[in-house]
């Protein structure tokens, strides 16, 4: 006869999968951001050279762009999936919850 699960192996299994899918979610997420900001630096973002510079010189750096962009995204996209693994841990919390808590500490 097989035992019965235990309570812990239960709930060690319920945060193994919130962890693997907090953790898919941000490769994911940086992936997605890391592509638009590069592909919006290639395309709407590119450096202006001087005509001093060589030809291989603007060559490779025209295919850079700037790199604000790629951050920018990148940044939005991982505080995306931080987000989301949190309210997949603590879904009681929102923004609602998170206002009427400080409603009470704000001065009247």
């Amino acid at each position: 006869m097989a035992a019965a699960p235990s309570s812990t192996a239960s709930s060690d299994e319920a945060l193994s999968r919130k962890m693997d899918q907090c953790l898919s979610n941000t490769l994911i997420s940086t992936g997605l951001g890391l592509s638009t900001g590069i592909l919006a630096s290639v395309l709407f973002f590119r450096r202006e050279y001087s005509s001093i510079v060589s030809s291989r010189v603007y060559i490779f750096y025209s295919f850079a762009g700037k790199t604000w962009p790629i951050a920018f995204s990148t940044g939005i996209a991982v505080g995306i999936a931080s987000n989301d693994c949190s309210r997949e841990f603590n879904p009681n919390v929102t923004l609602a919850h998170r206002l009427a808590k400080l409603e009470g500490m704000l001065p009247k």
